[in-house]
């Protein structure tokens, strides 16, 4: 099956080629795993700063530019990709990449170098390493629904896993088989969901940030104040409180 696909952008040969090289740390992404793993942050609940995620790319460990003008161009490239993912992302239009579509018999996806396979395990990567992230702002109300957009989005990134999500809740209901047919099928949408959800809180915490800073003017509040935003309630109940997207 085809899932709808973006164009590629400009550097694409460029920085495949640099992350392939044999110069880079051994567990740097591939390109396909940087799109996945791109895509984790740009859905991030909260505005990561590139200096803490770029080096991830390269397992923690210098990624041996040749010169400075190498680093600044491969990070450019990196960075005009994270962009091109994230207007996708705020303009609902989220697609898996071109490079990335999956490969004809479900099954064949799980081979290491599936492109698939490749996304997969960098989404996996990203979302662990938001981890707690998501955790602190998931509402329960929308646990299940997280969970079940990992679940289909970190399928392919290993067989095991992959086995241990059917034993938990499928293997009365499908053949293994069937199961990832019945993924790719929802992969599209379950990117979506995952897209939608995270910028909802993005969205809902830079609104409280910018409605707290209104009334802020160097005022001390308690948390038994009421909040001056006129809601009535208490300010822990309100611009004080935790902030959760519902």
């Amino acid at each position: 099956m085809s899932i709808s696909s973006s164009i590629e952008p400009a550097s694409t040969d460029q920085l495949r080629v640099f992350l392939a090289a044999p110069e880079r740390p051994q567990d740097t992404f591939s390109y396909n795993e940087l799109k996945g793993f791109l895509f984790a942050i740009a859905c991030s609940p909260e505005m990561i700063p590139p200096s803490e995620w770029i080096p991830l790319i390269f397992a923690n460990e210098e990624a041996n530019y040749r010169d400075e003008q190498e680093s600044s161009y491969i990070t450019q490239s990196i960075m005009a990709l994270f962009n091109r993912l994230n207007q996708e992302i705020i303009d609902e239009k989220v697609h898996l990449p071109a490079s990335c579509q999956p490969l004809g018999g479900a099954l064949n996806n799980f081979a290491d170098n599936a492109p698939i396979a490749e996304w997969s395990r960098g989404f996996l990567q990203g979302h662990t390493y938001l981890e707690e992230l998501w955790d602190e702002y998931i509402t329960e109300e929308l646990d299940e629904e997280v969970g079940s957009c990992l679940m289909v989005l970190s399928f392919f990134s290993d067989r095991k896993l992959a086995d241990a999500y059917f034993e938990e809740a499928f293997s009365g209901e499908h053949t293994f088989e069937q199961l990832a047919d019945e993924v790719l099928e929802i992969f599209h949408g379950a990117m979506e969901s995952y897209a939608h959800i995270g910028r909802s809180i993005f969205e809902v915490l830079l609104e409280h940030e910018e409605h707290s800073c209104e009334f802020a003017d160097g005022i001390a509040l308690e948390s038994e104040d009421i909040c001056p935003c006129d809601s009535g309630k208490h300010f822990k109940n309100c611009c004080g409180g935790p902030k959760t997207v519902h």
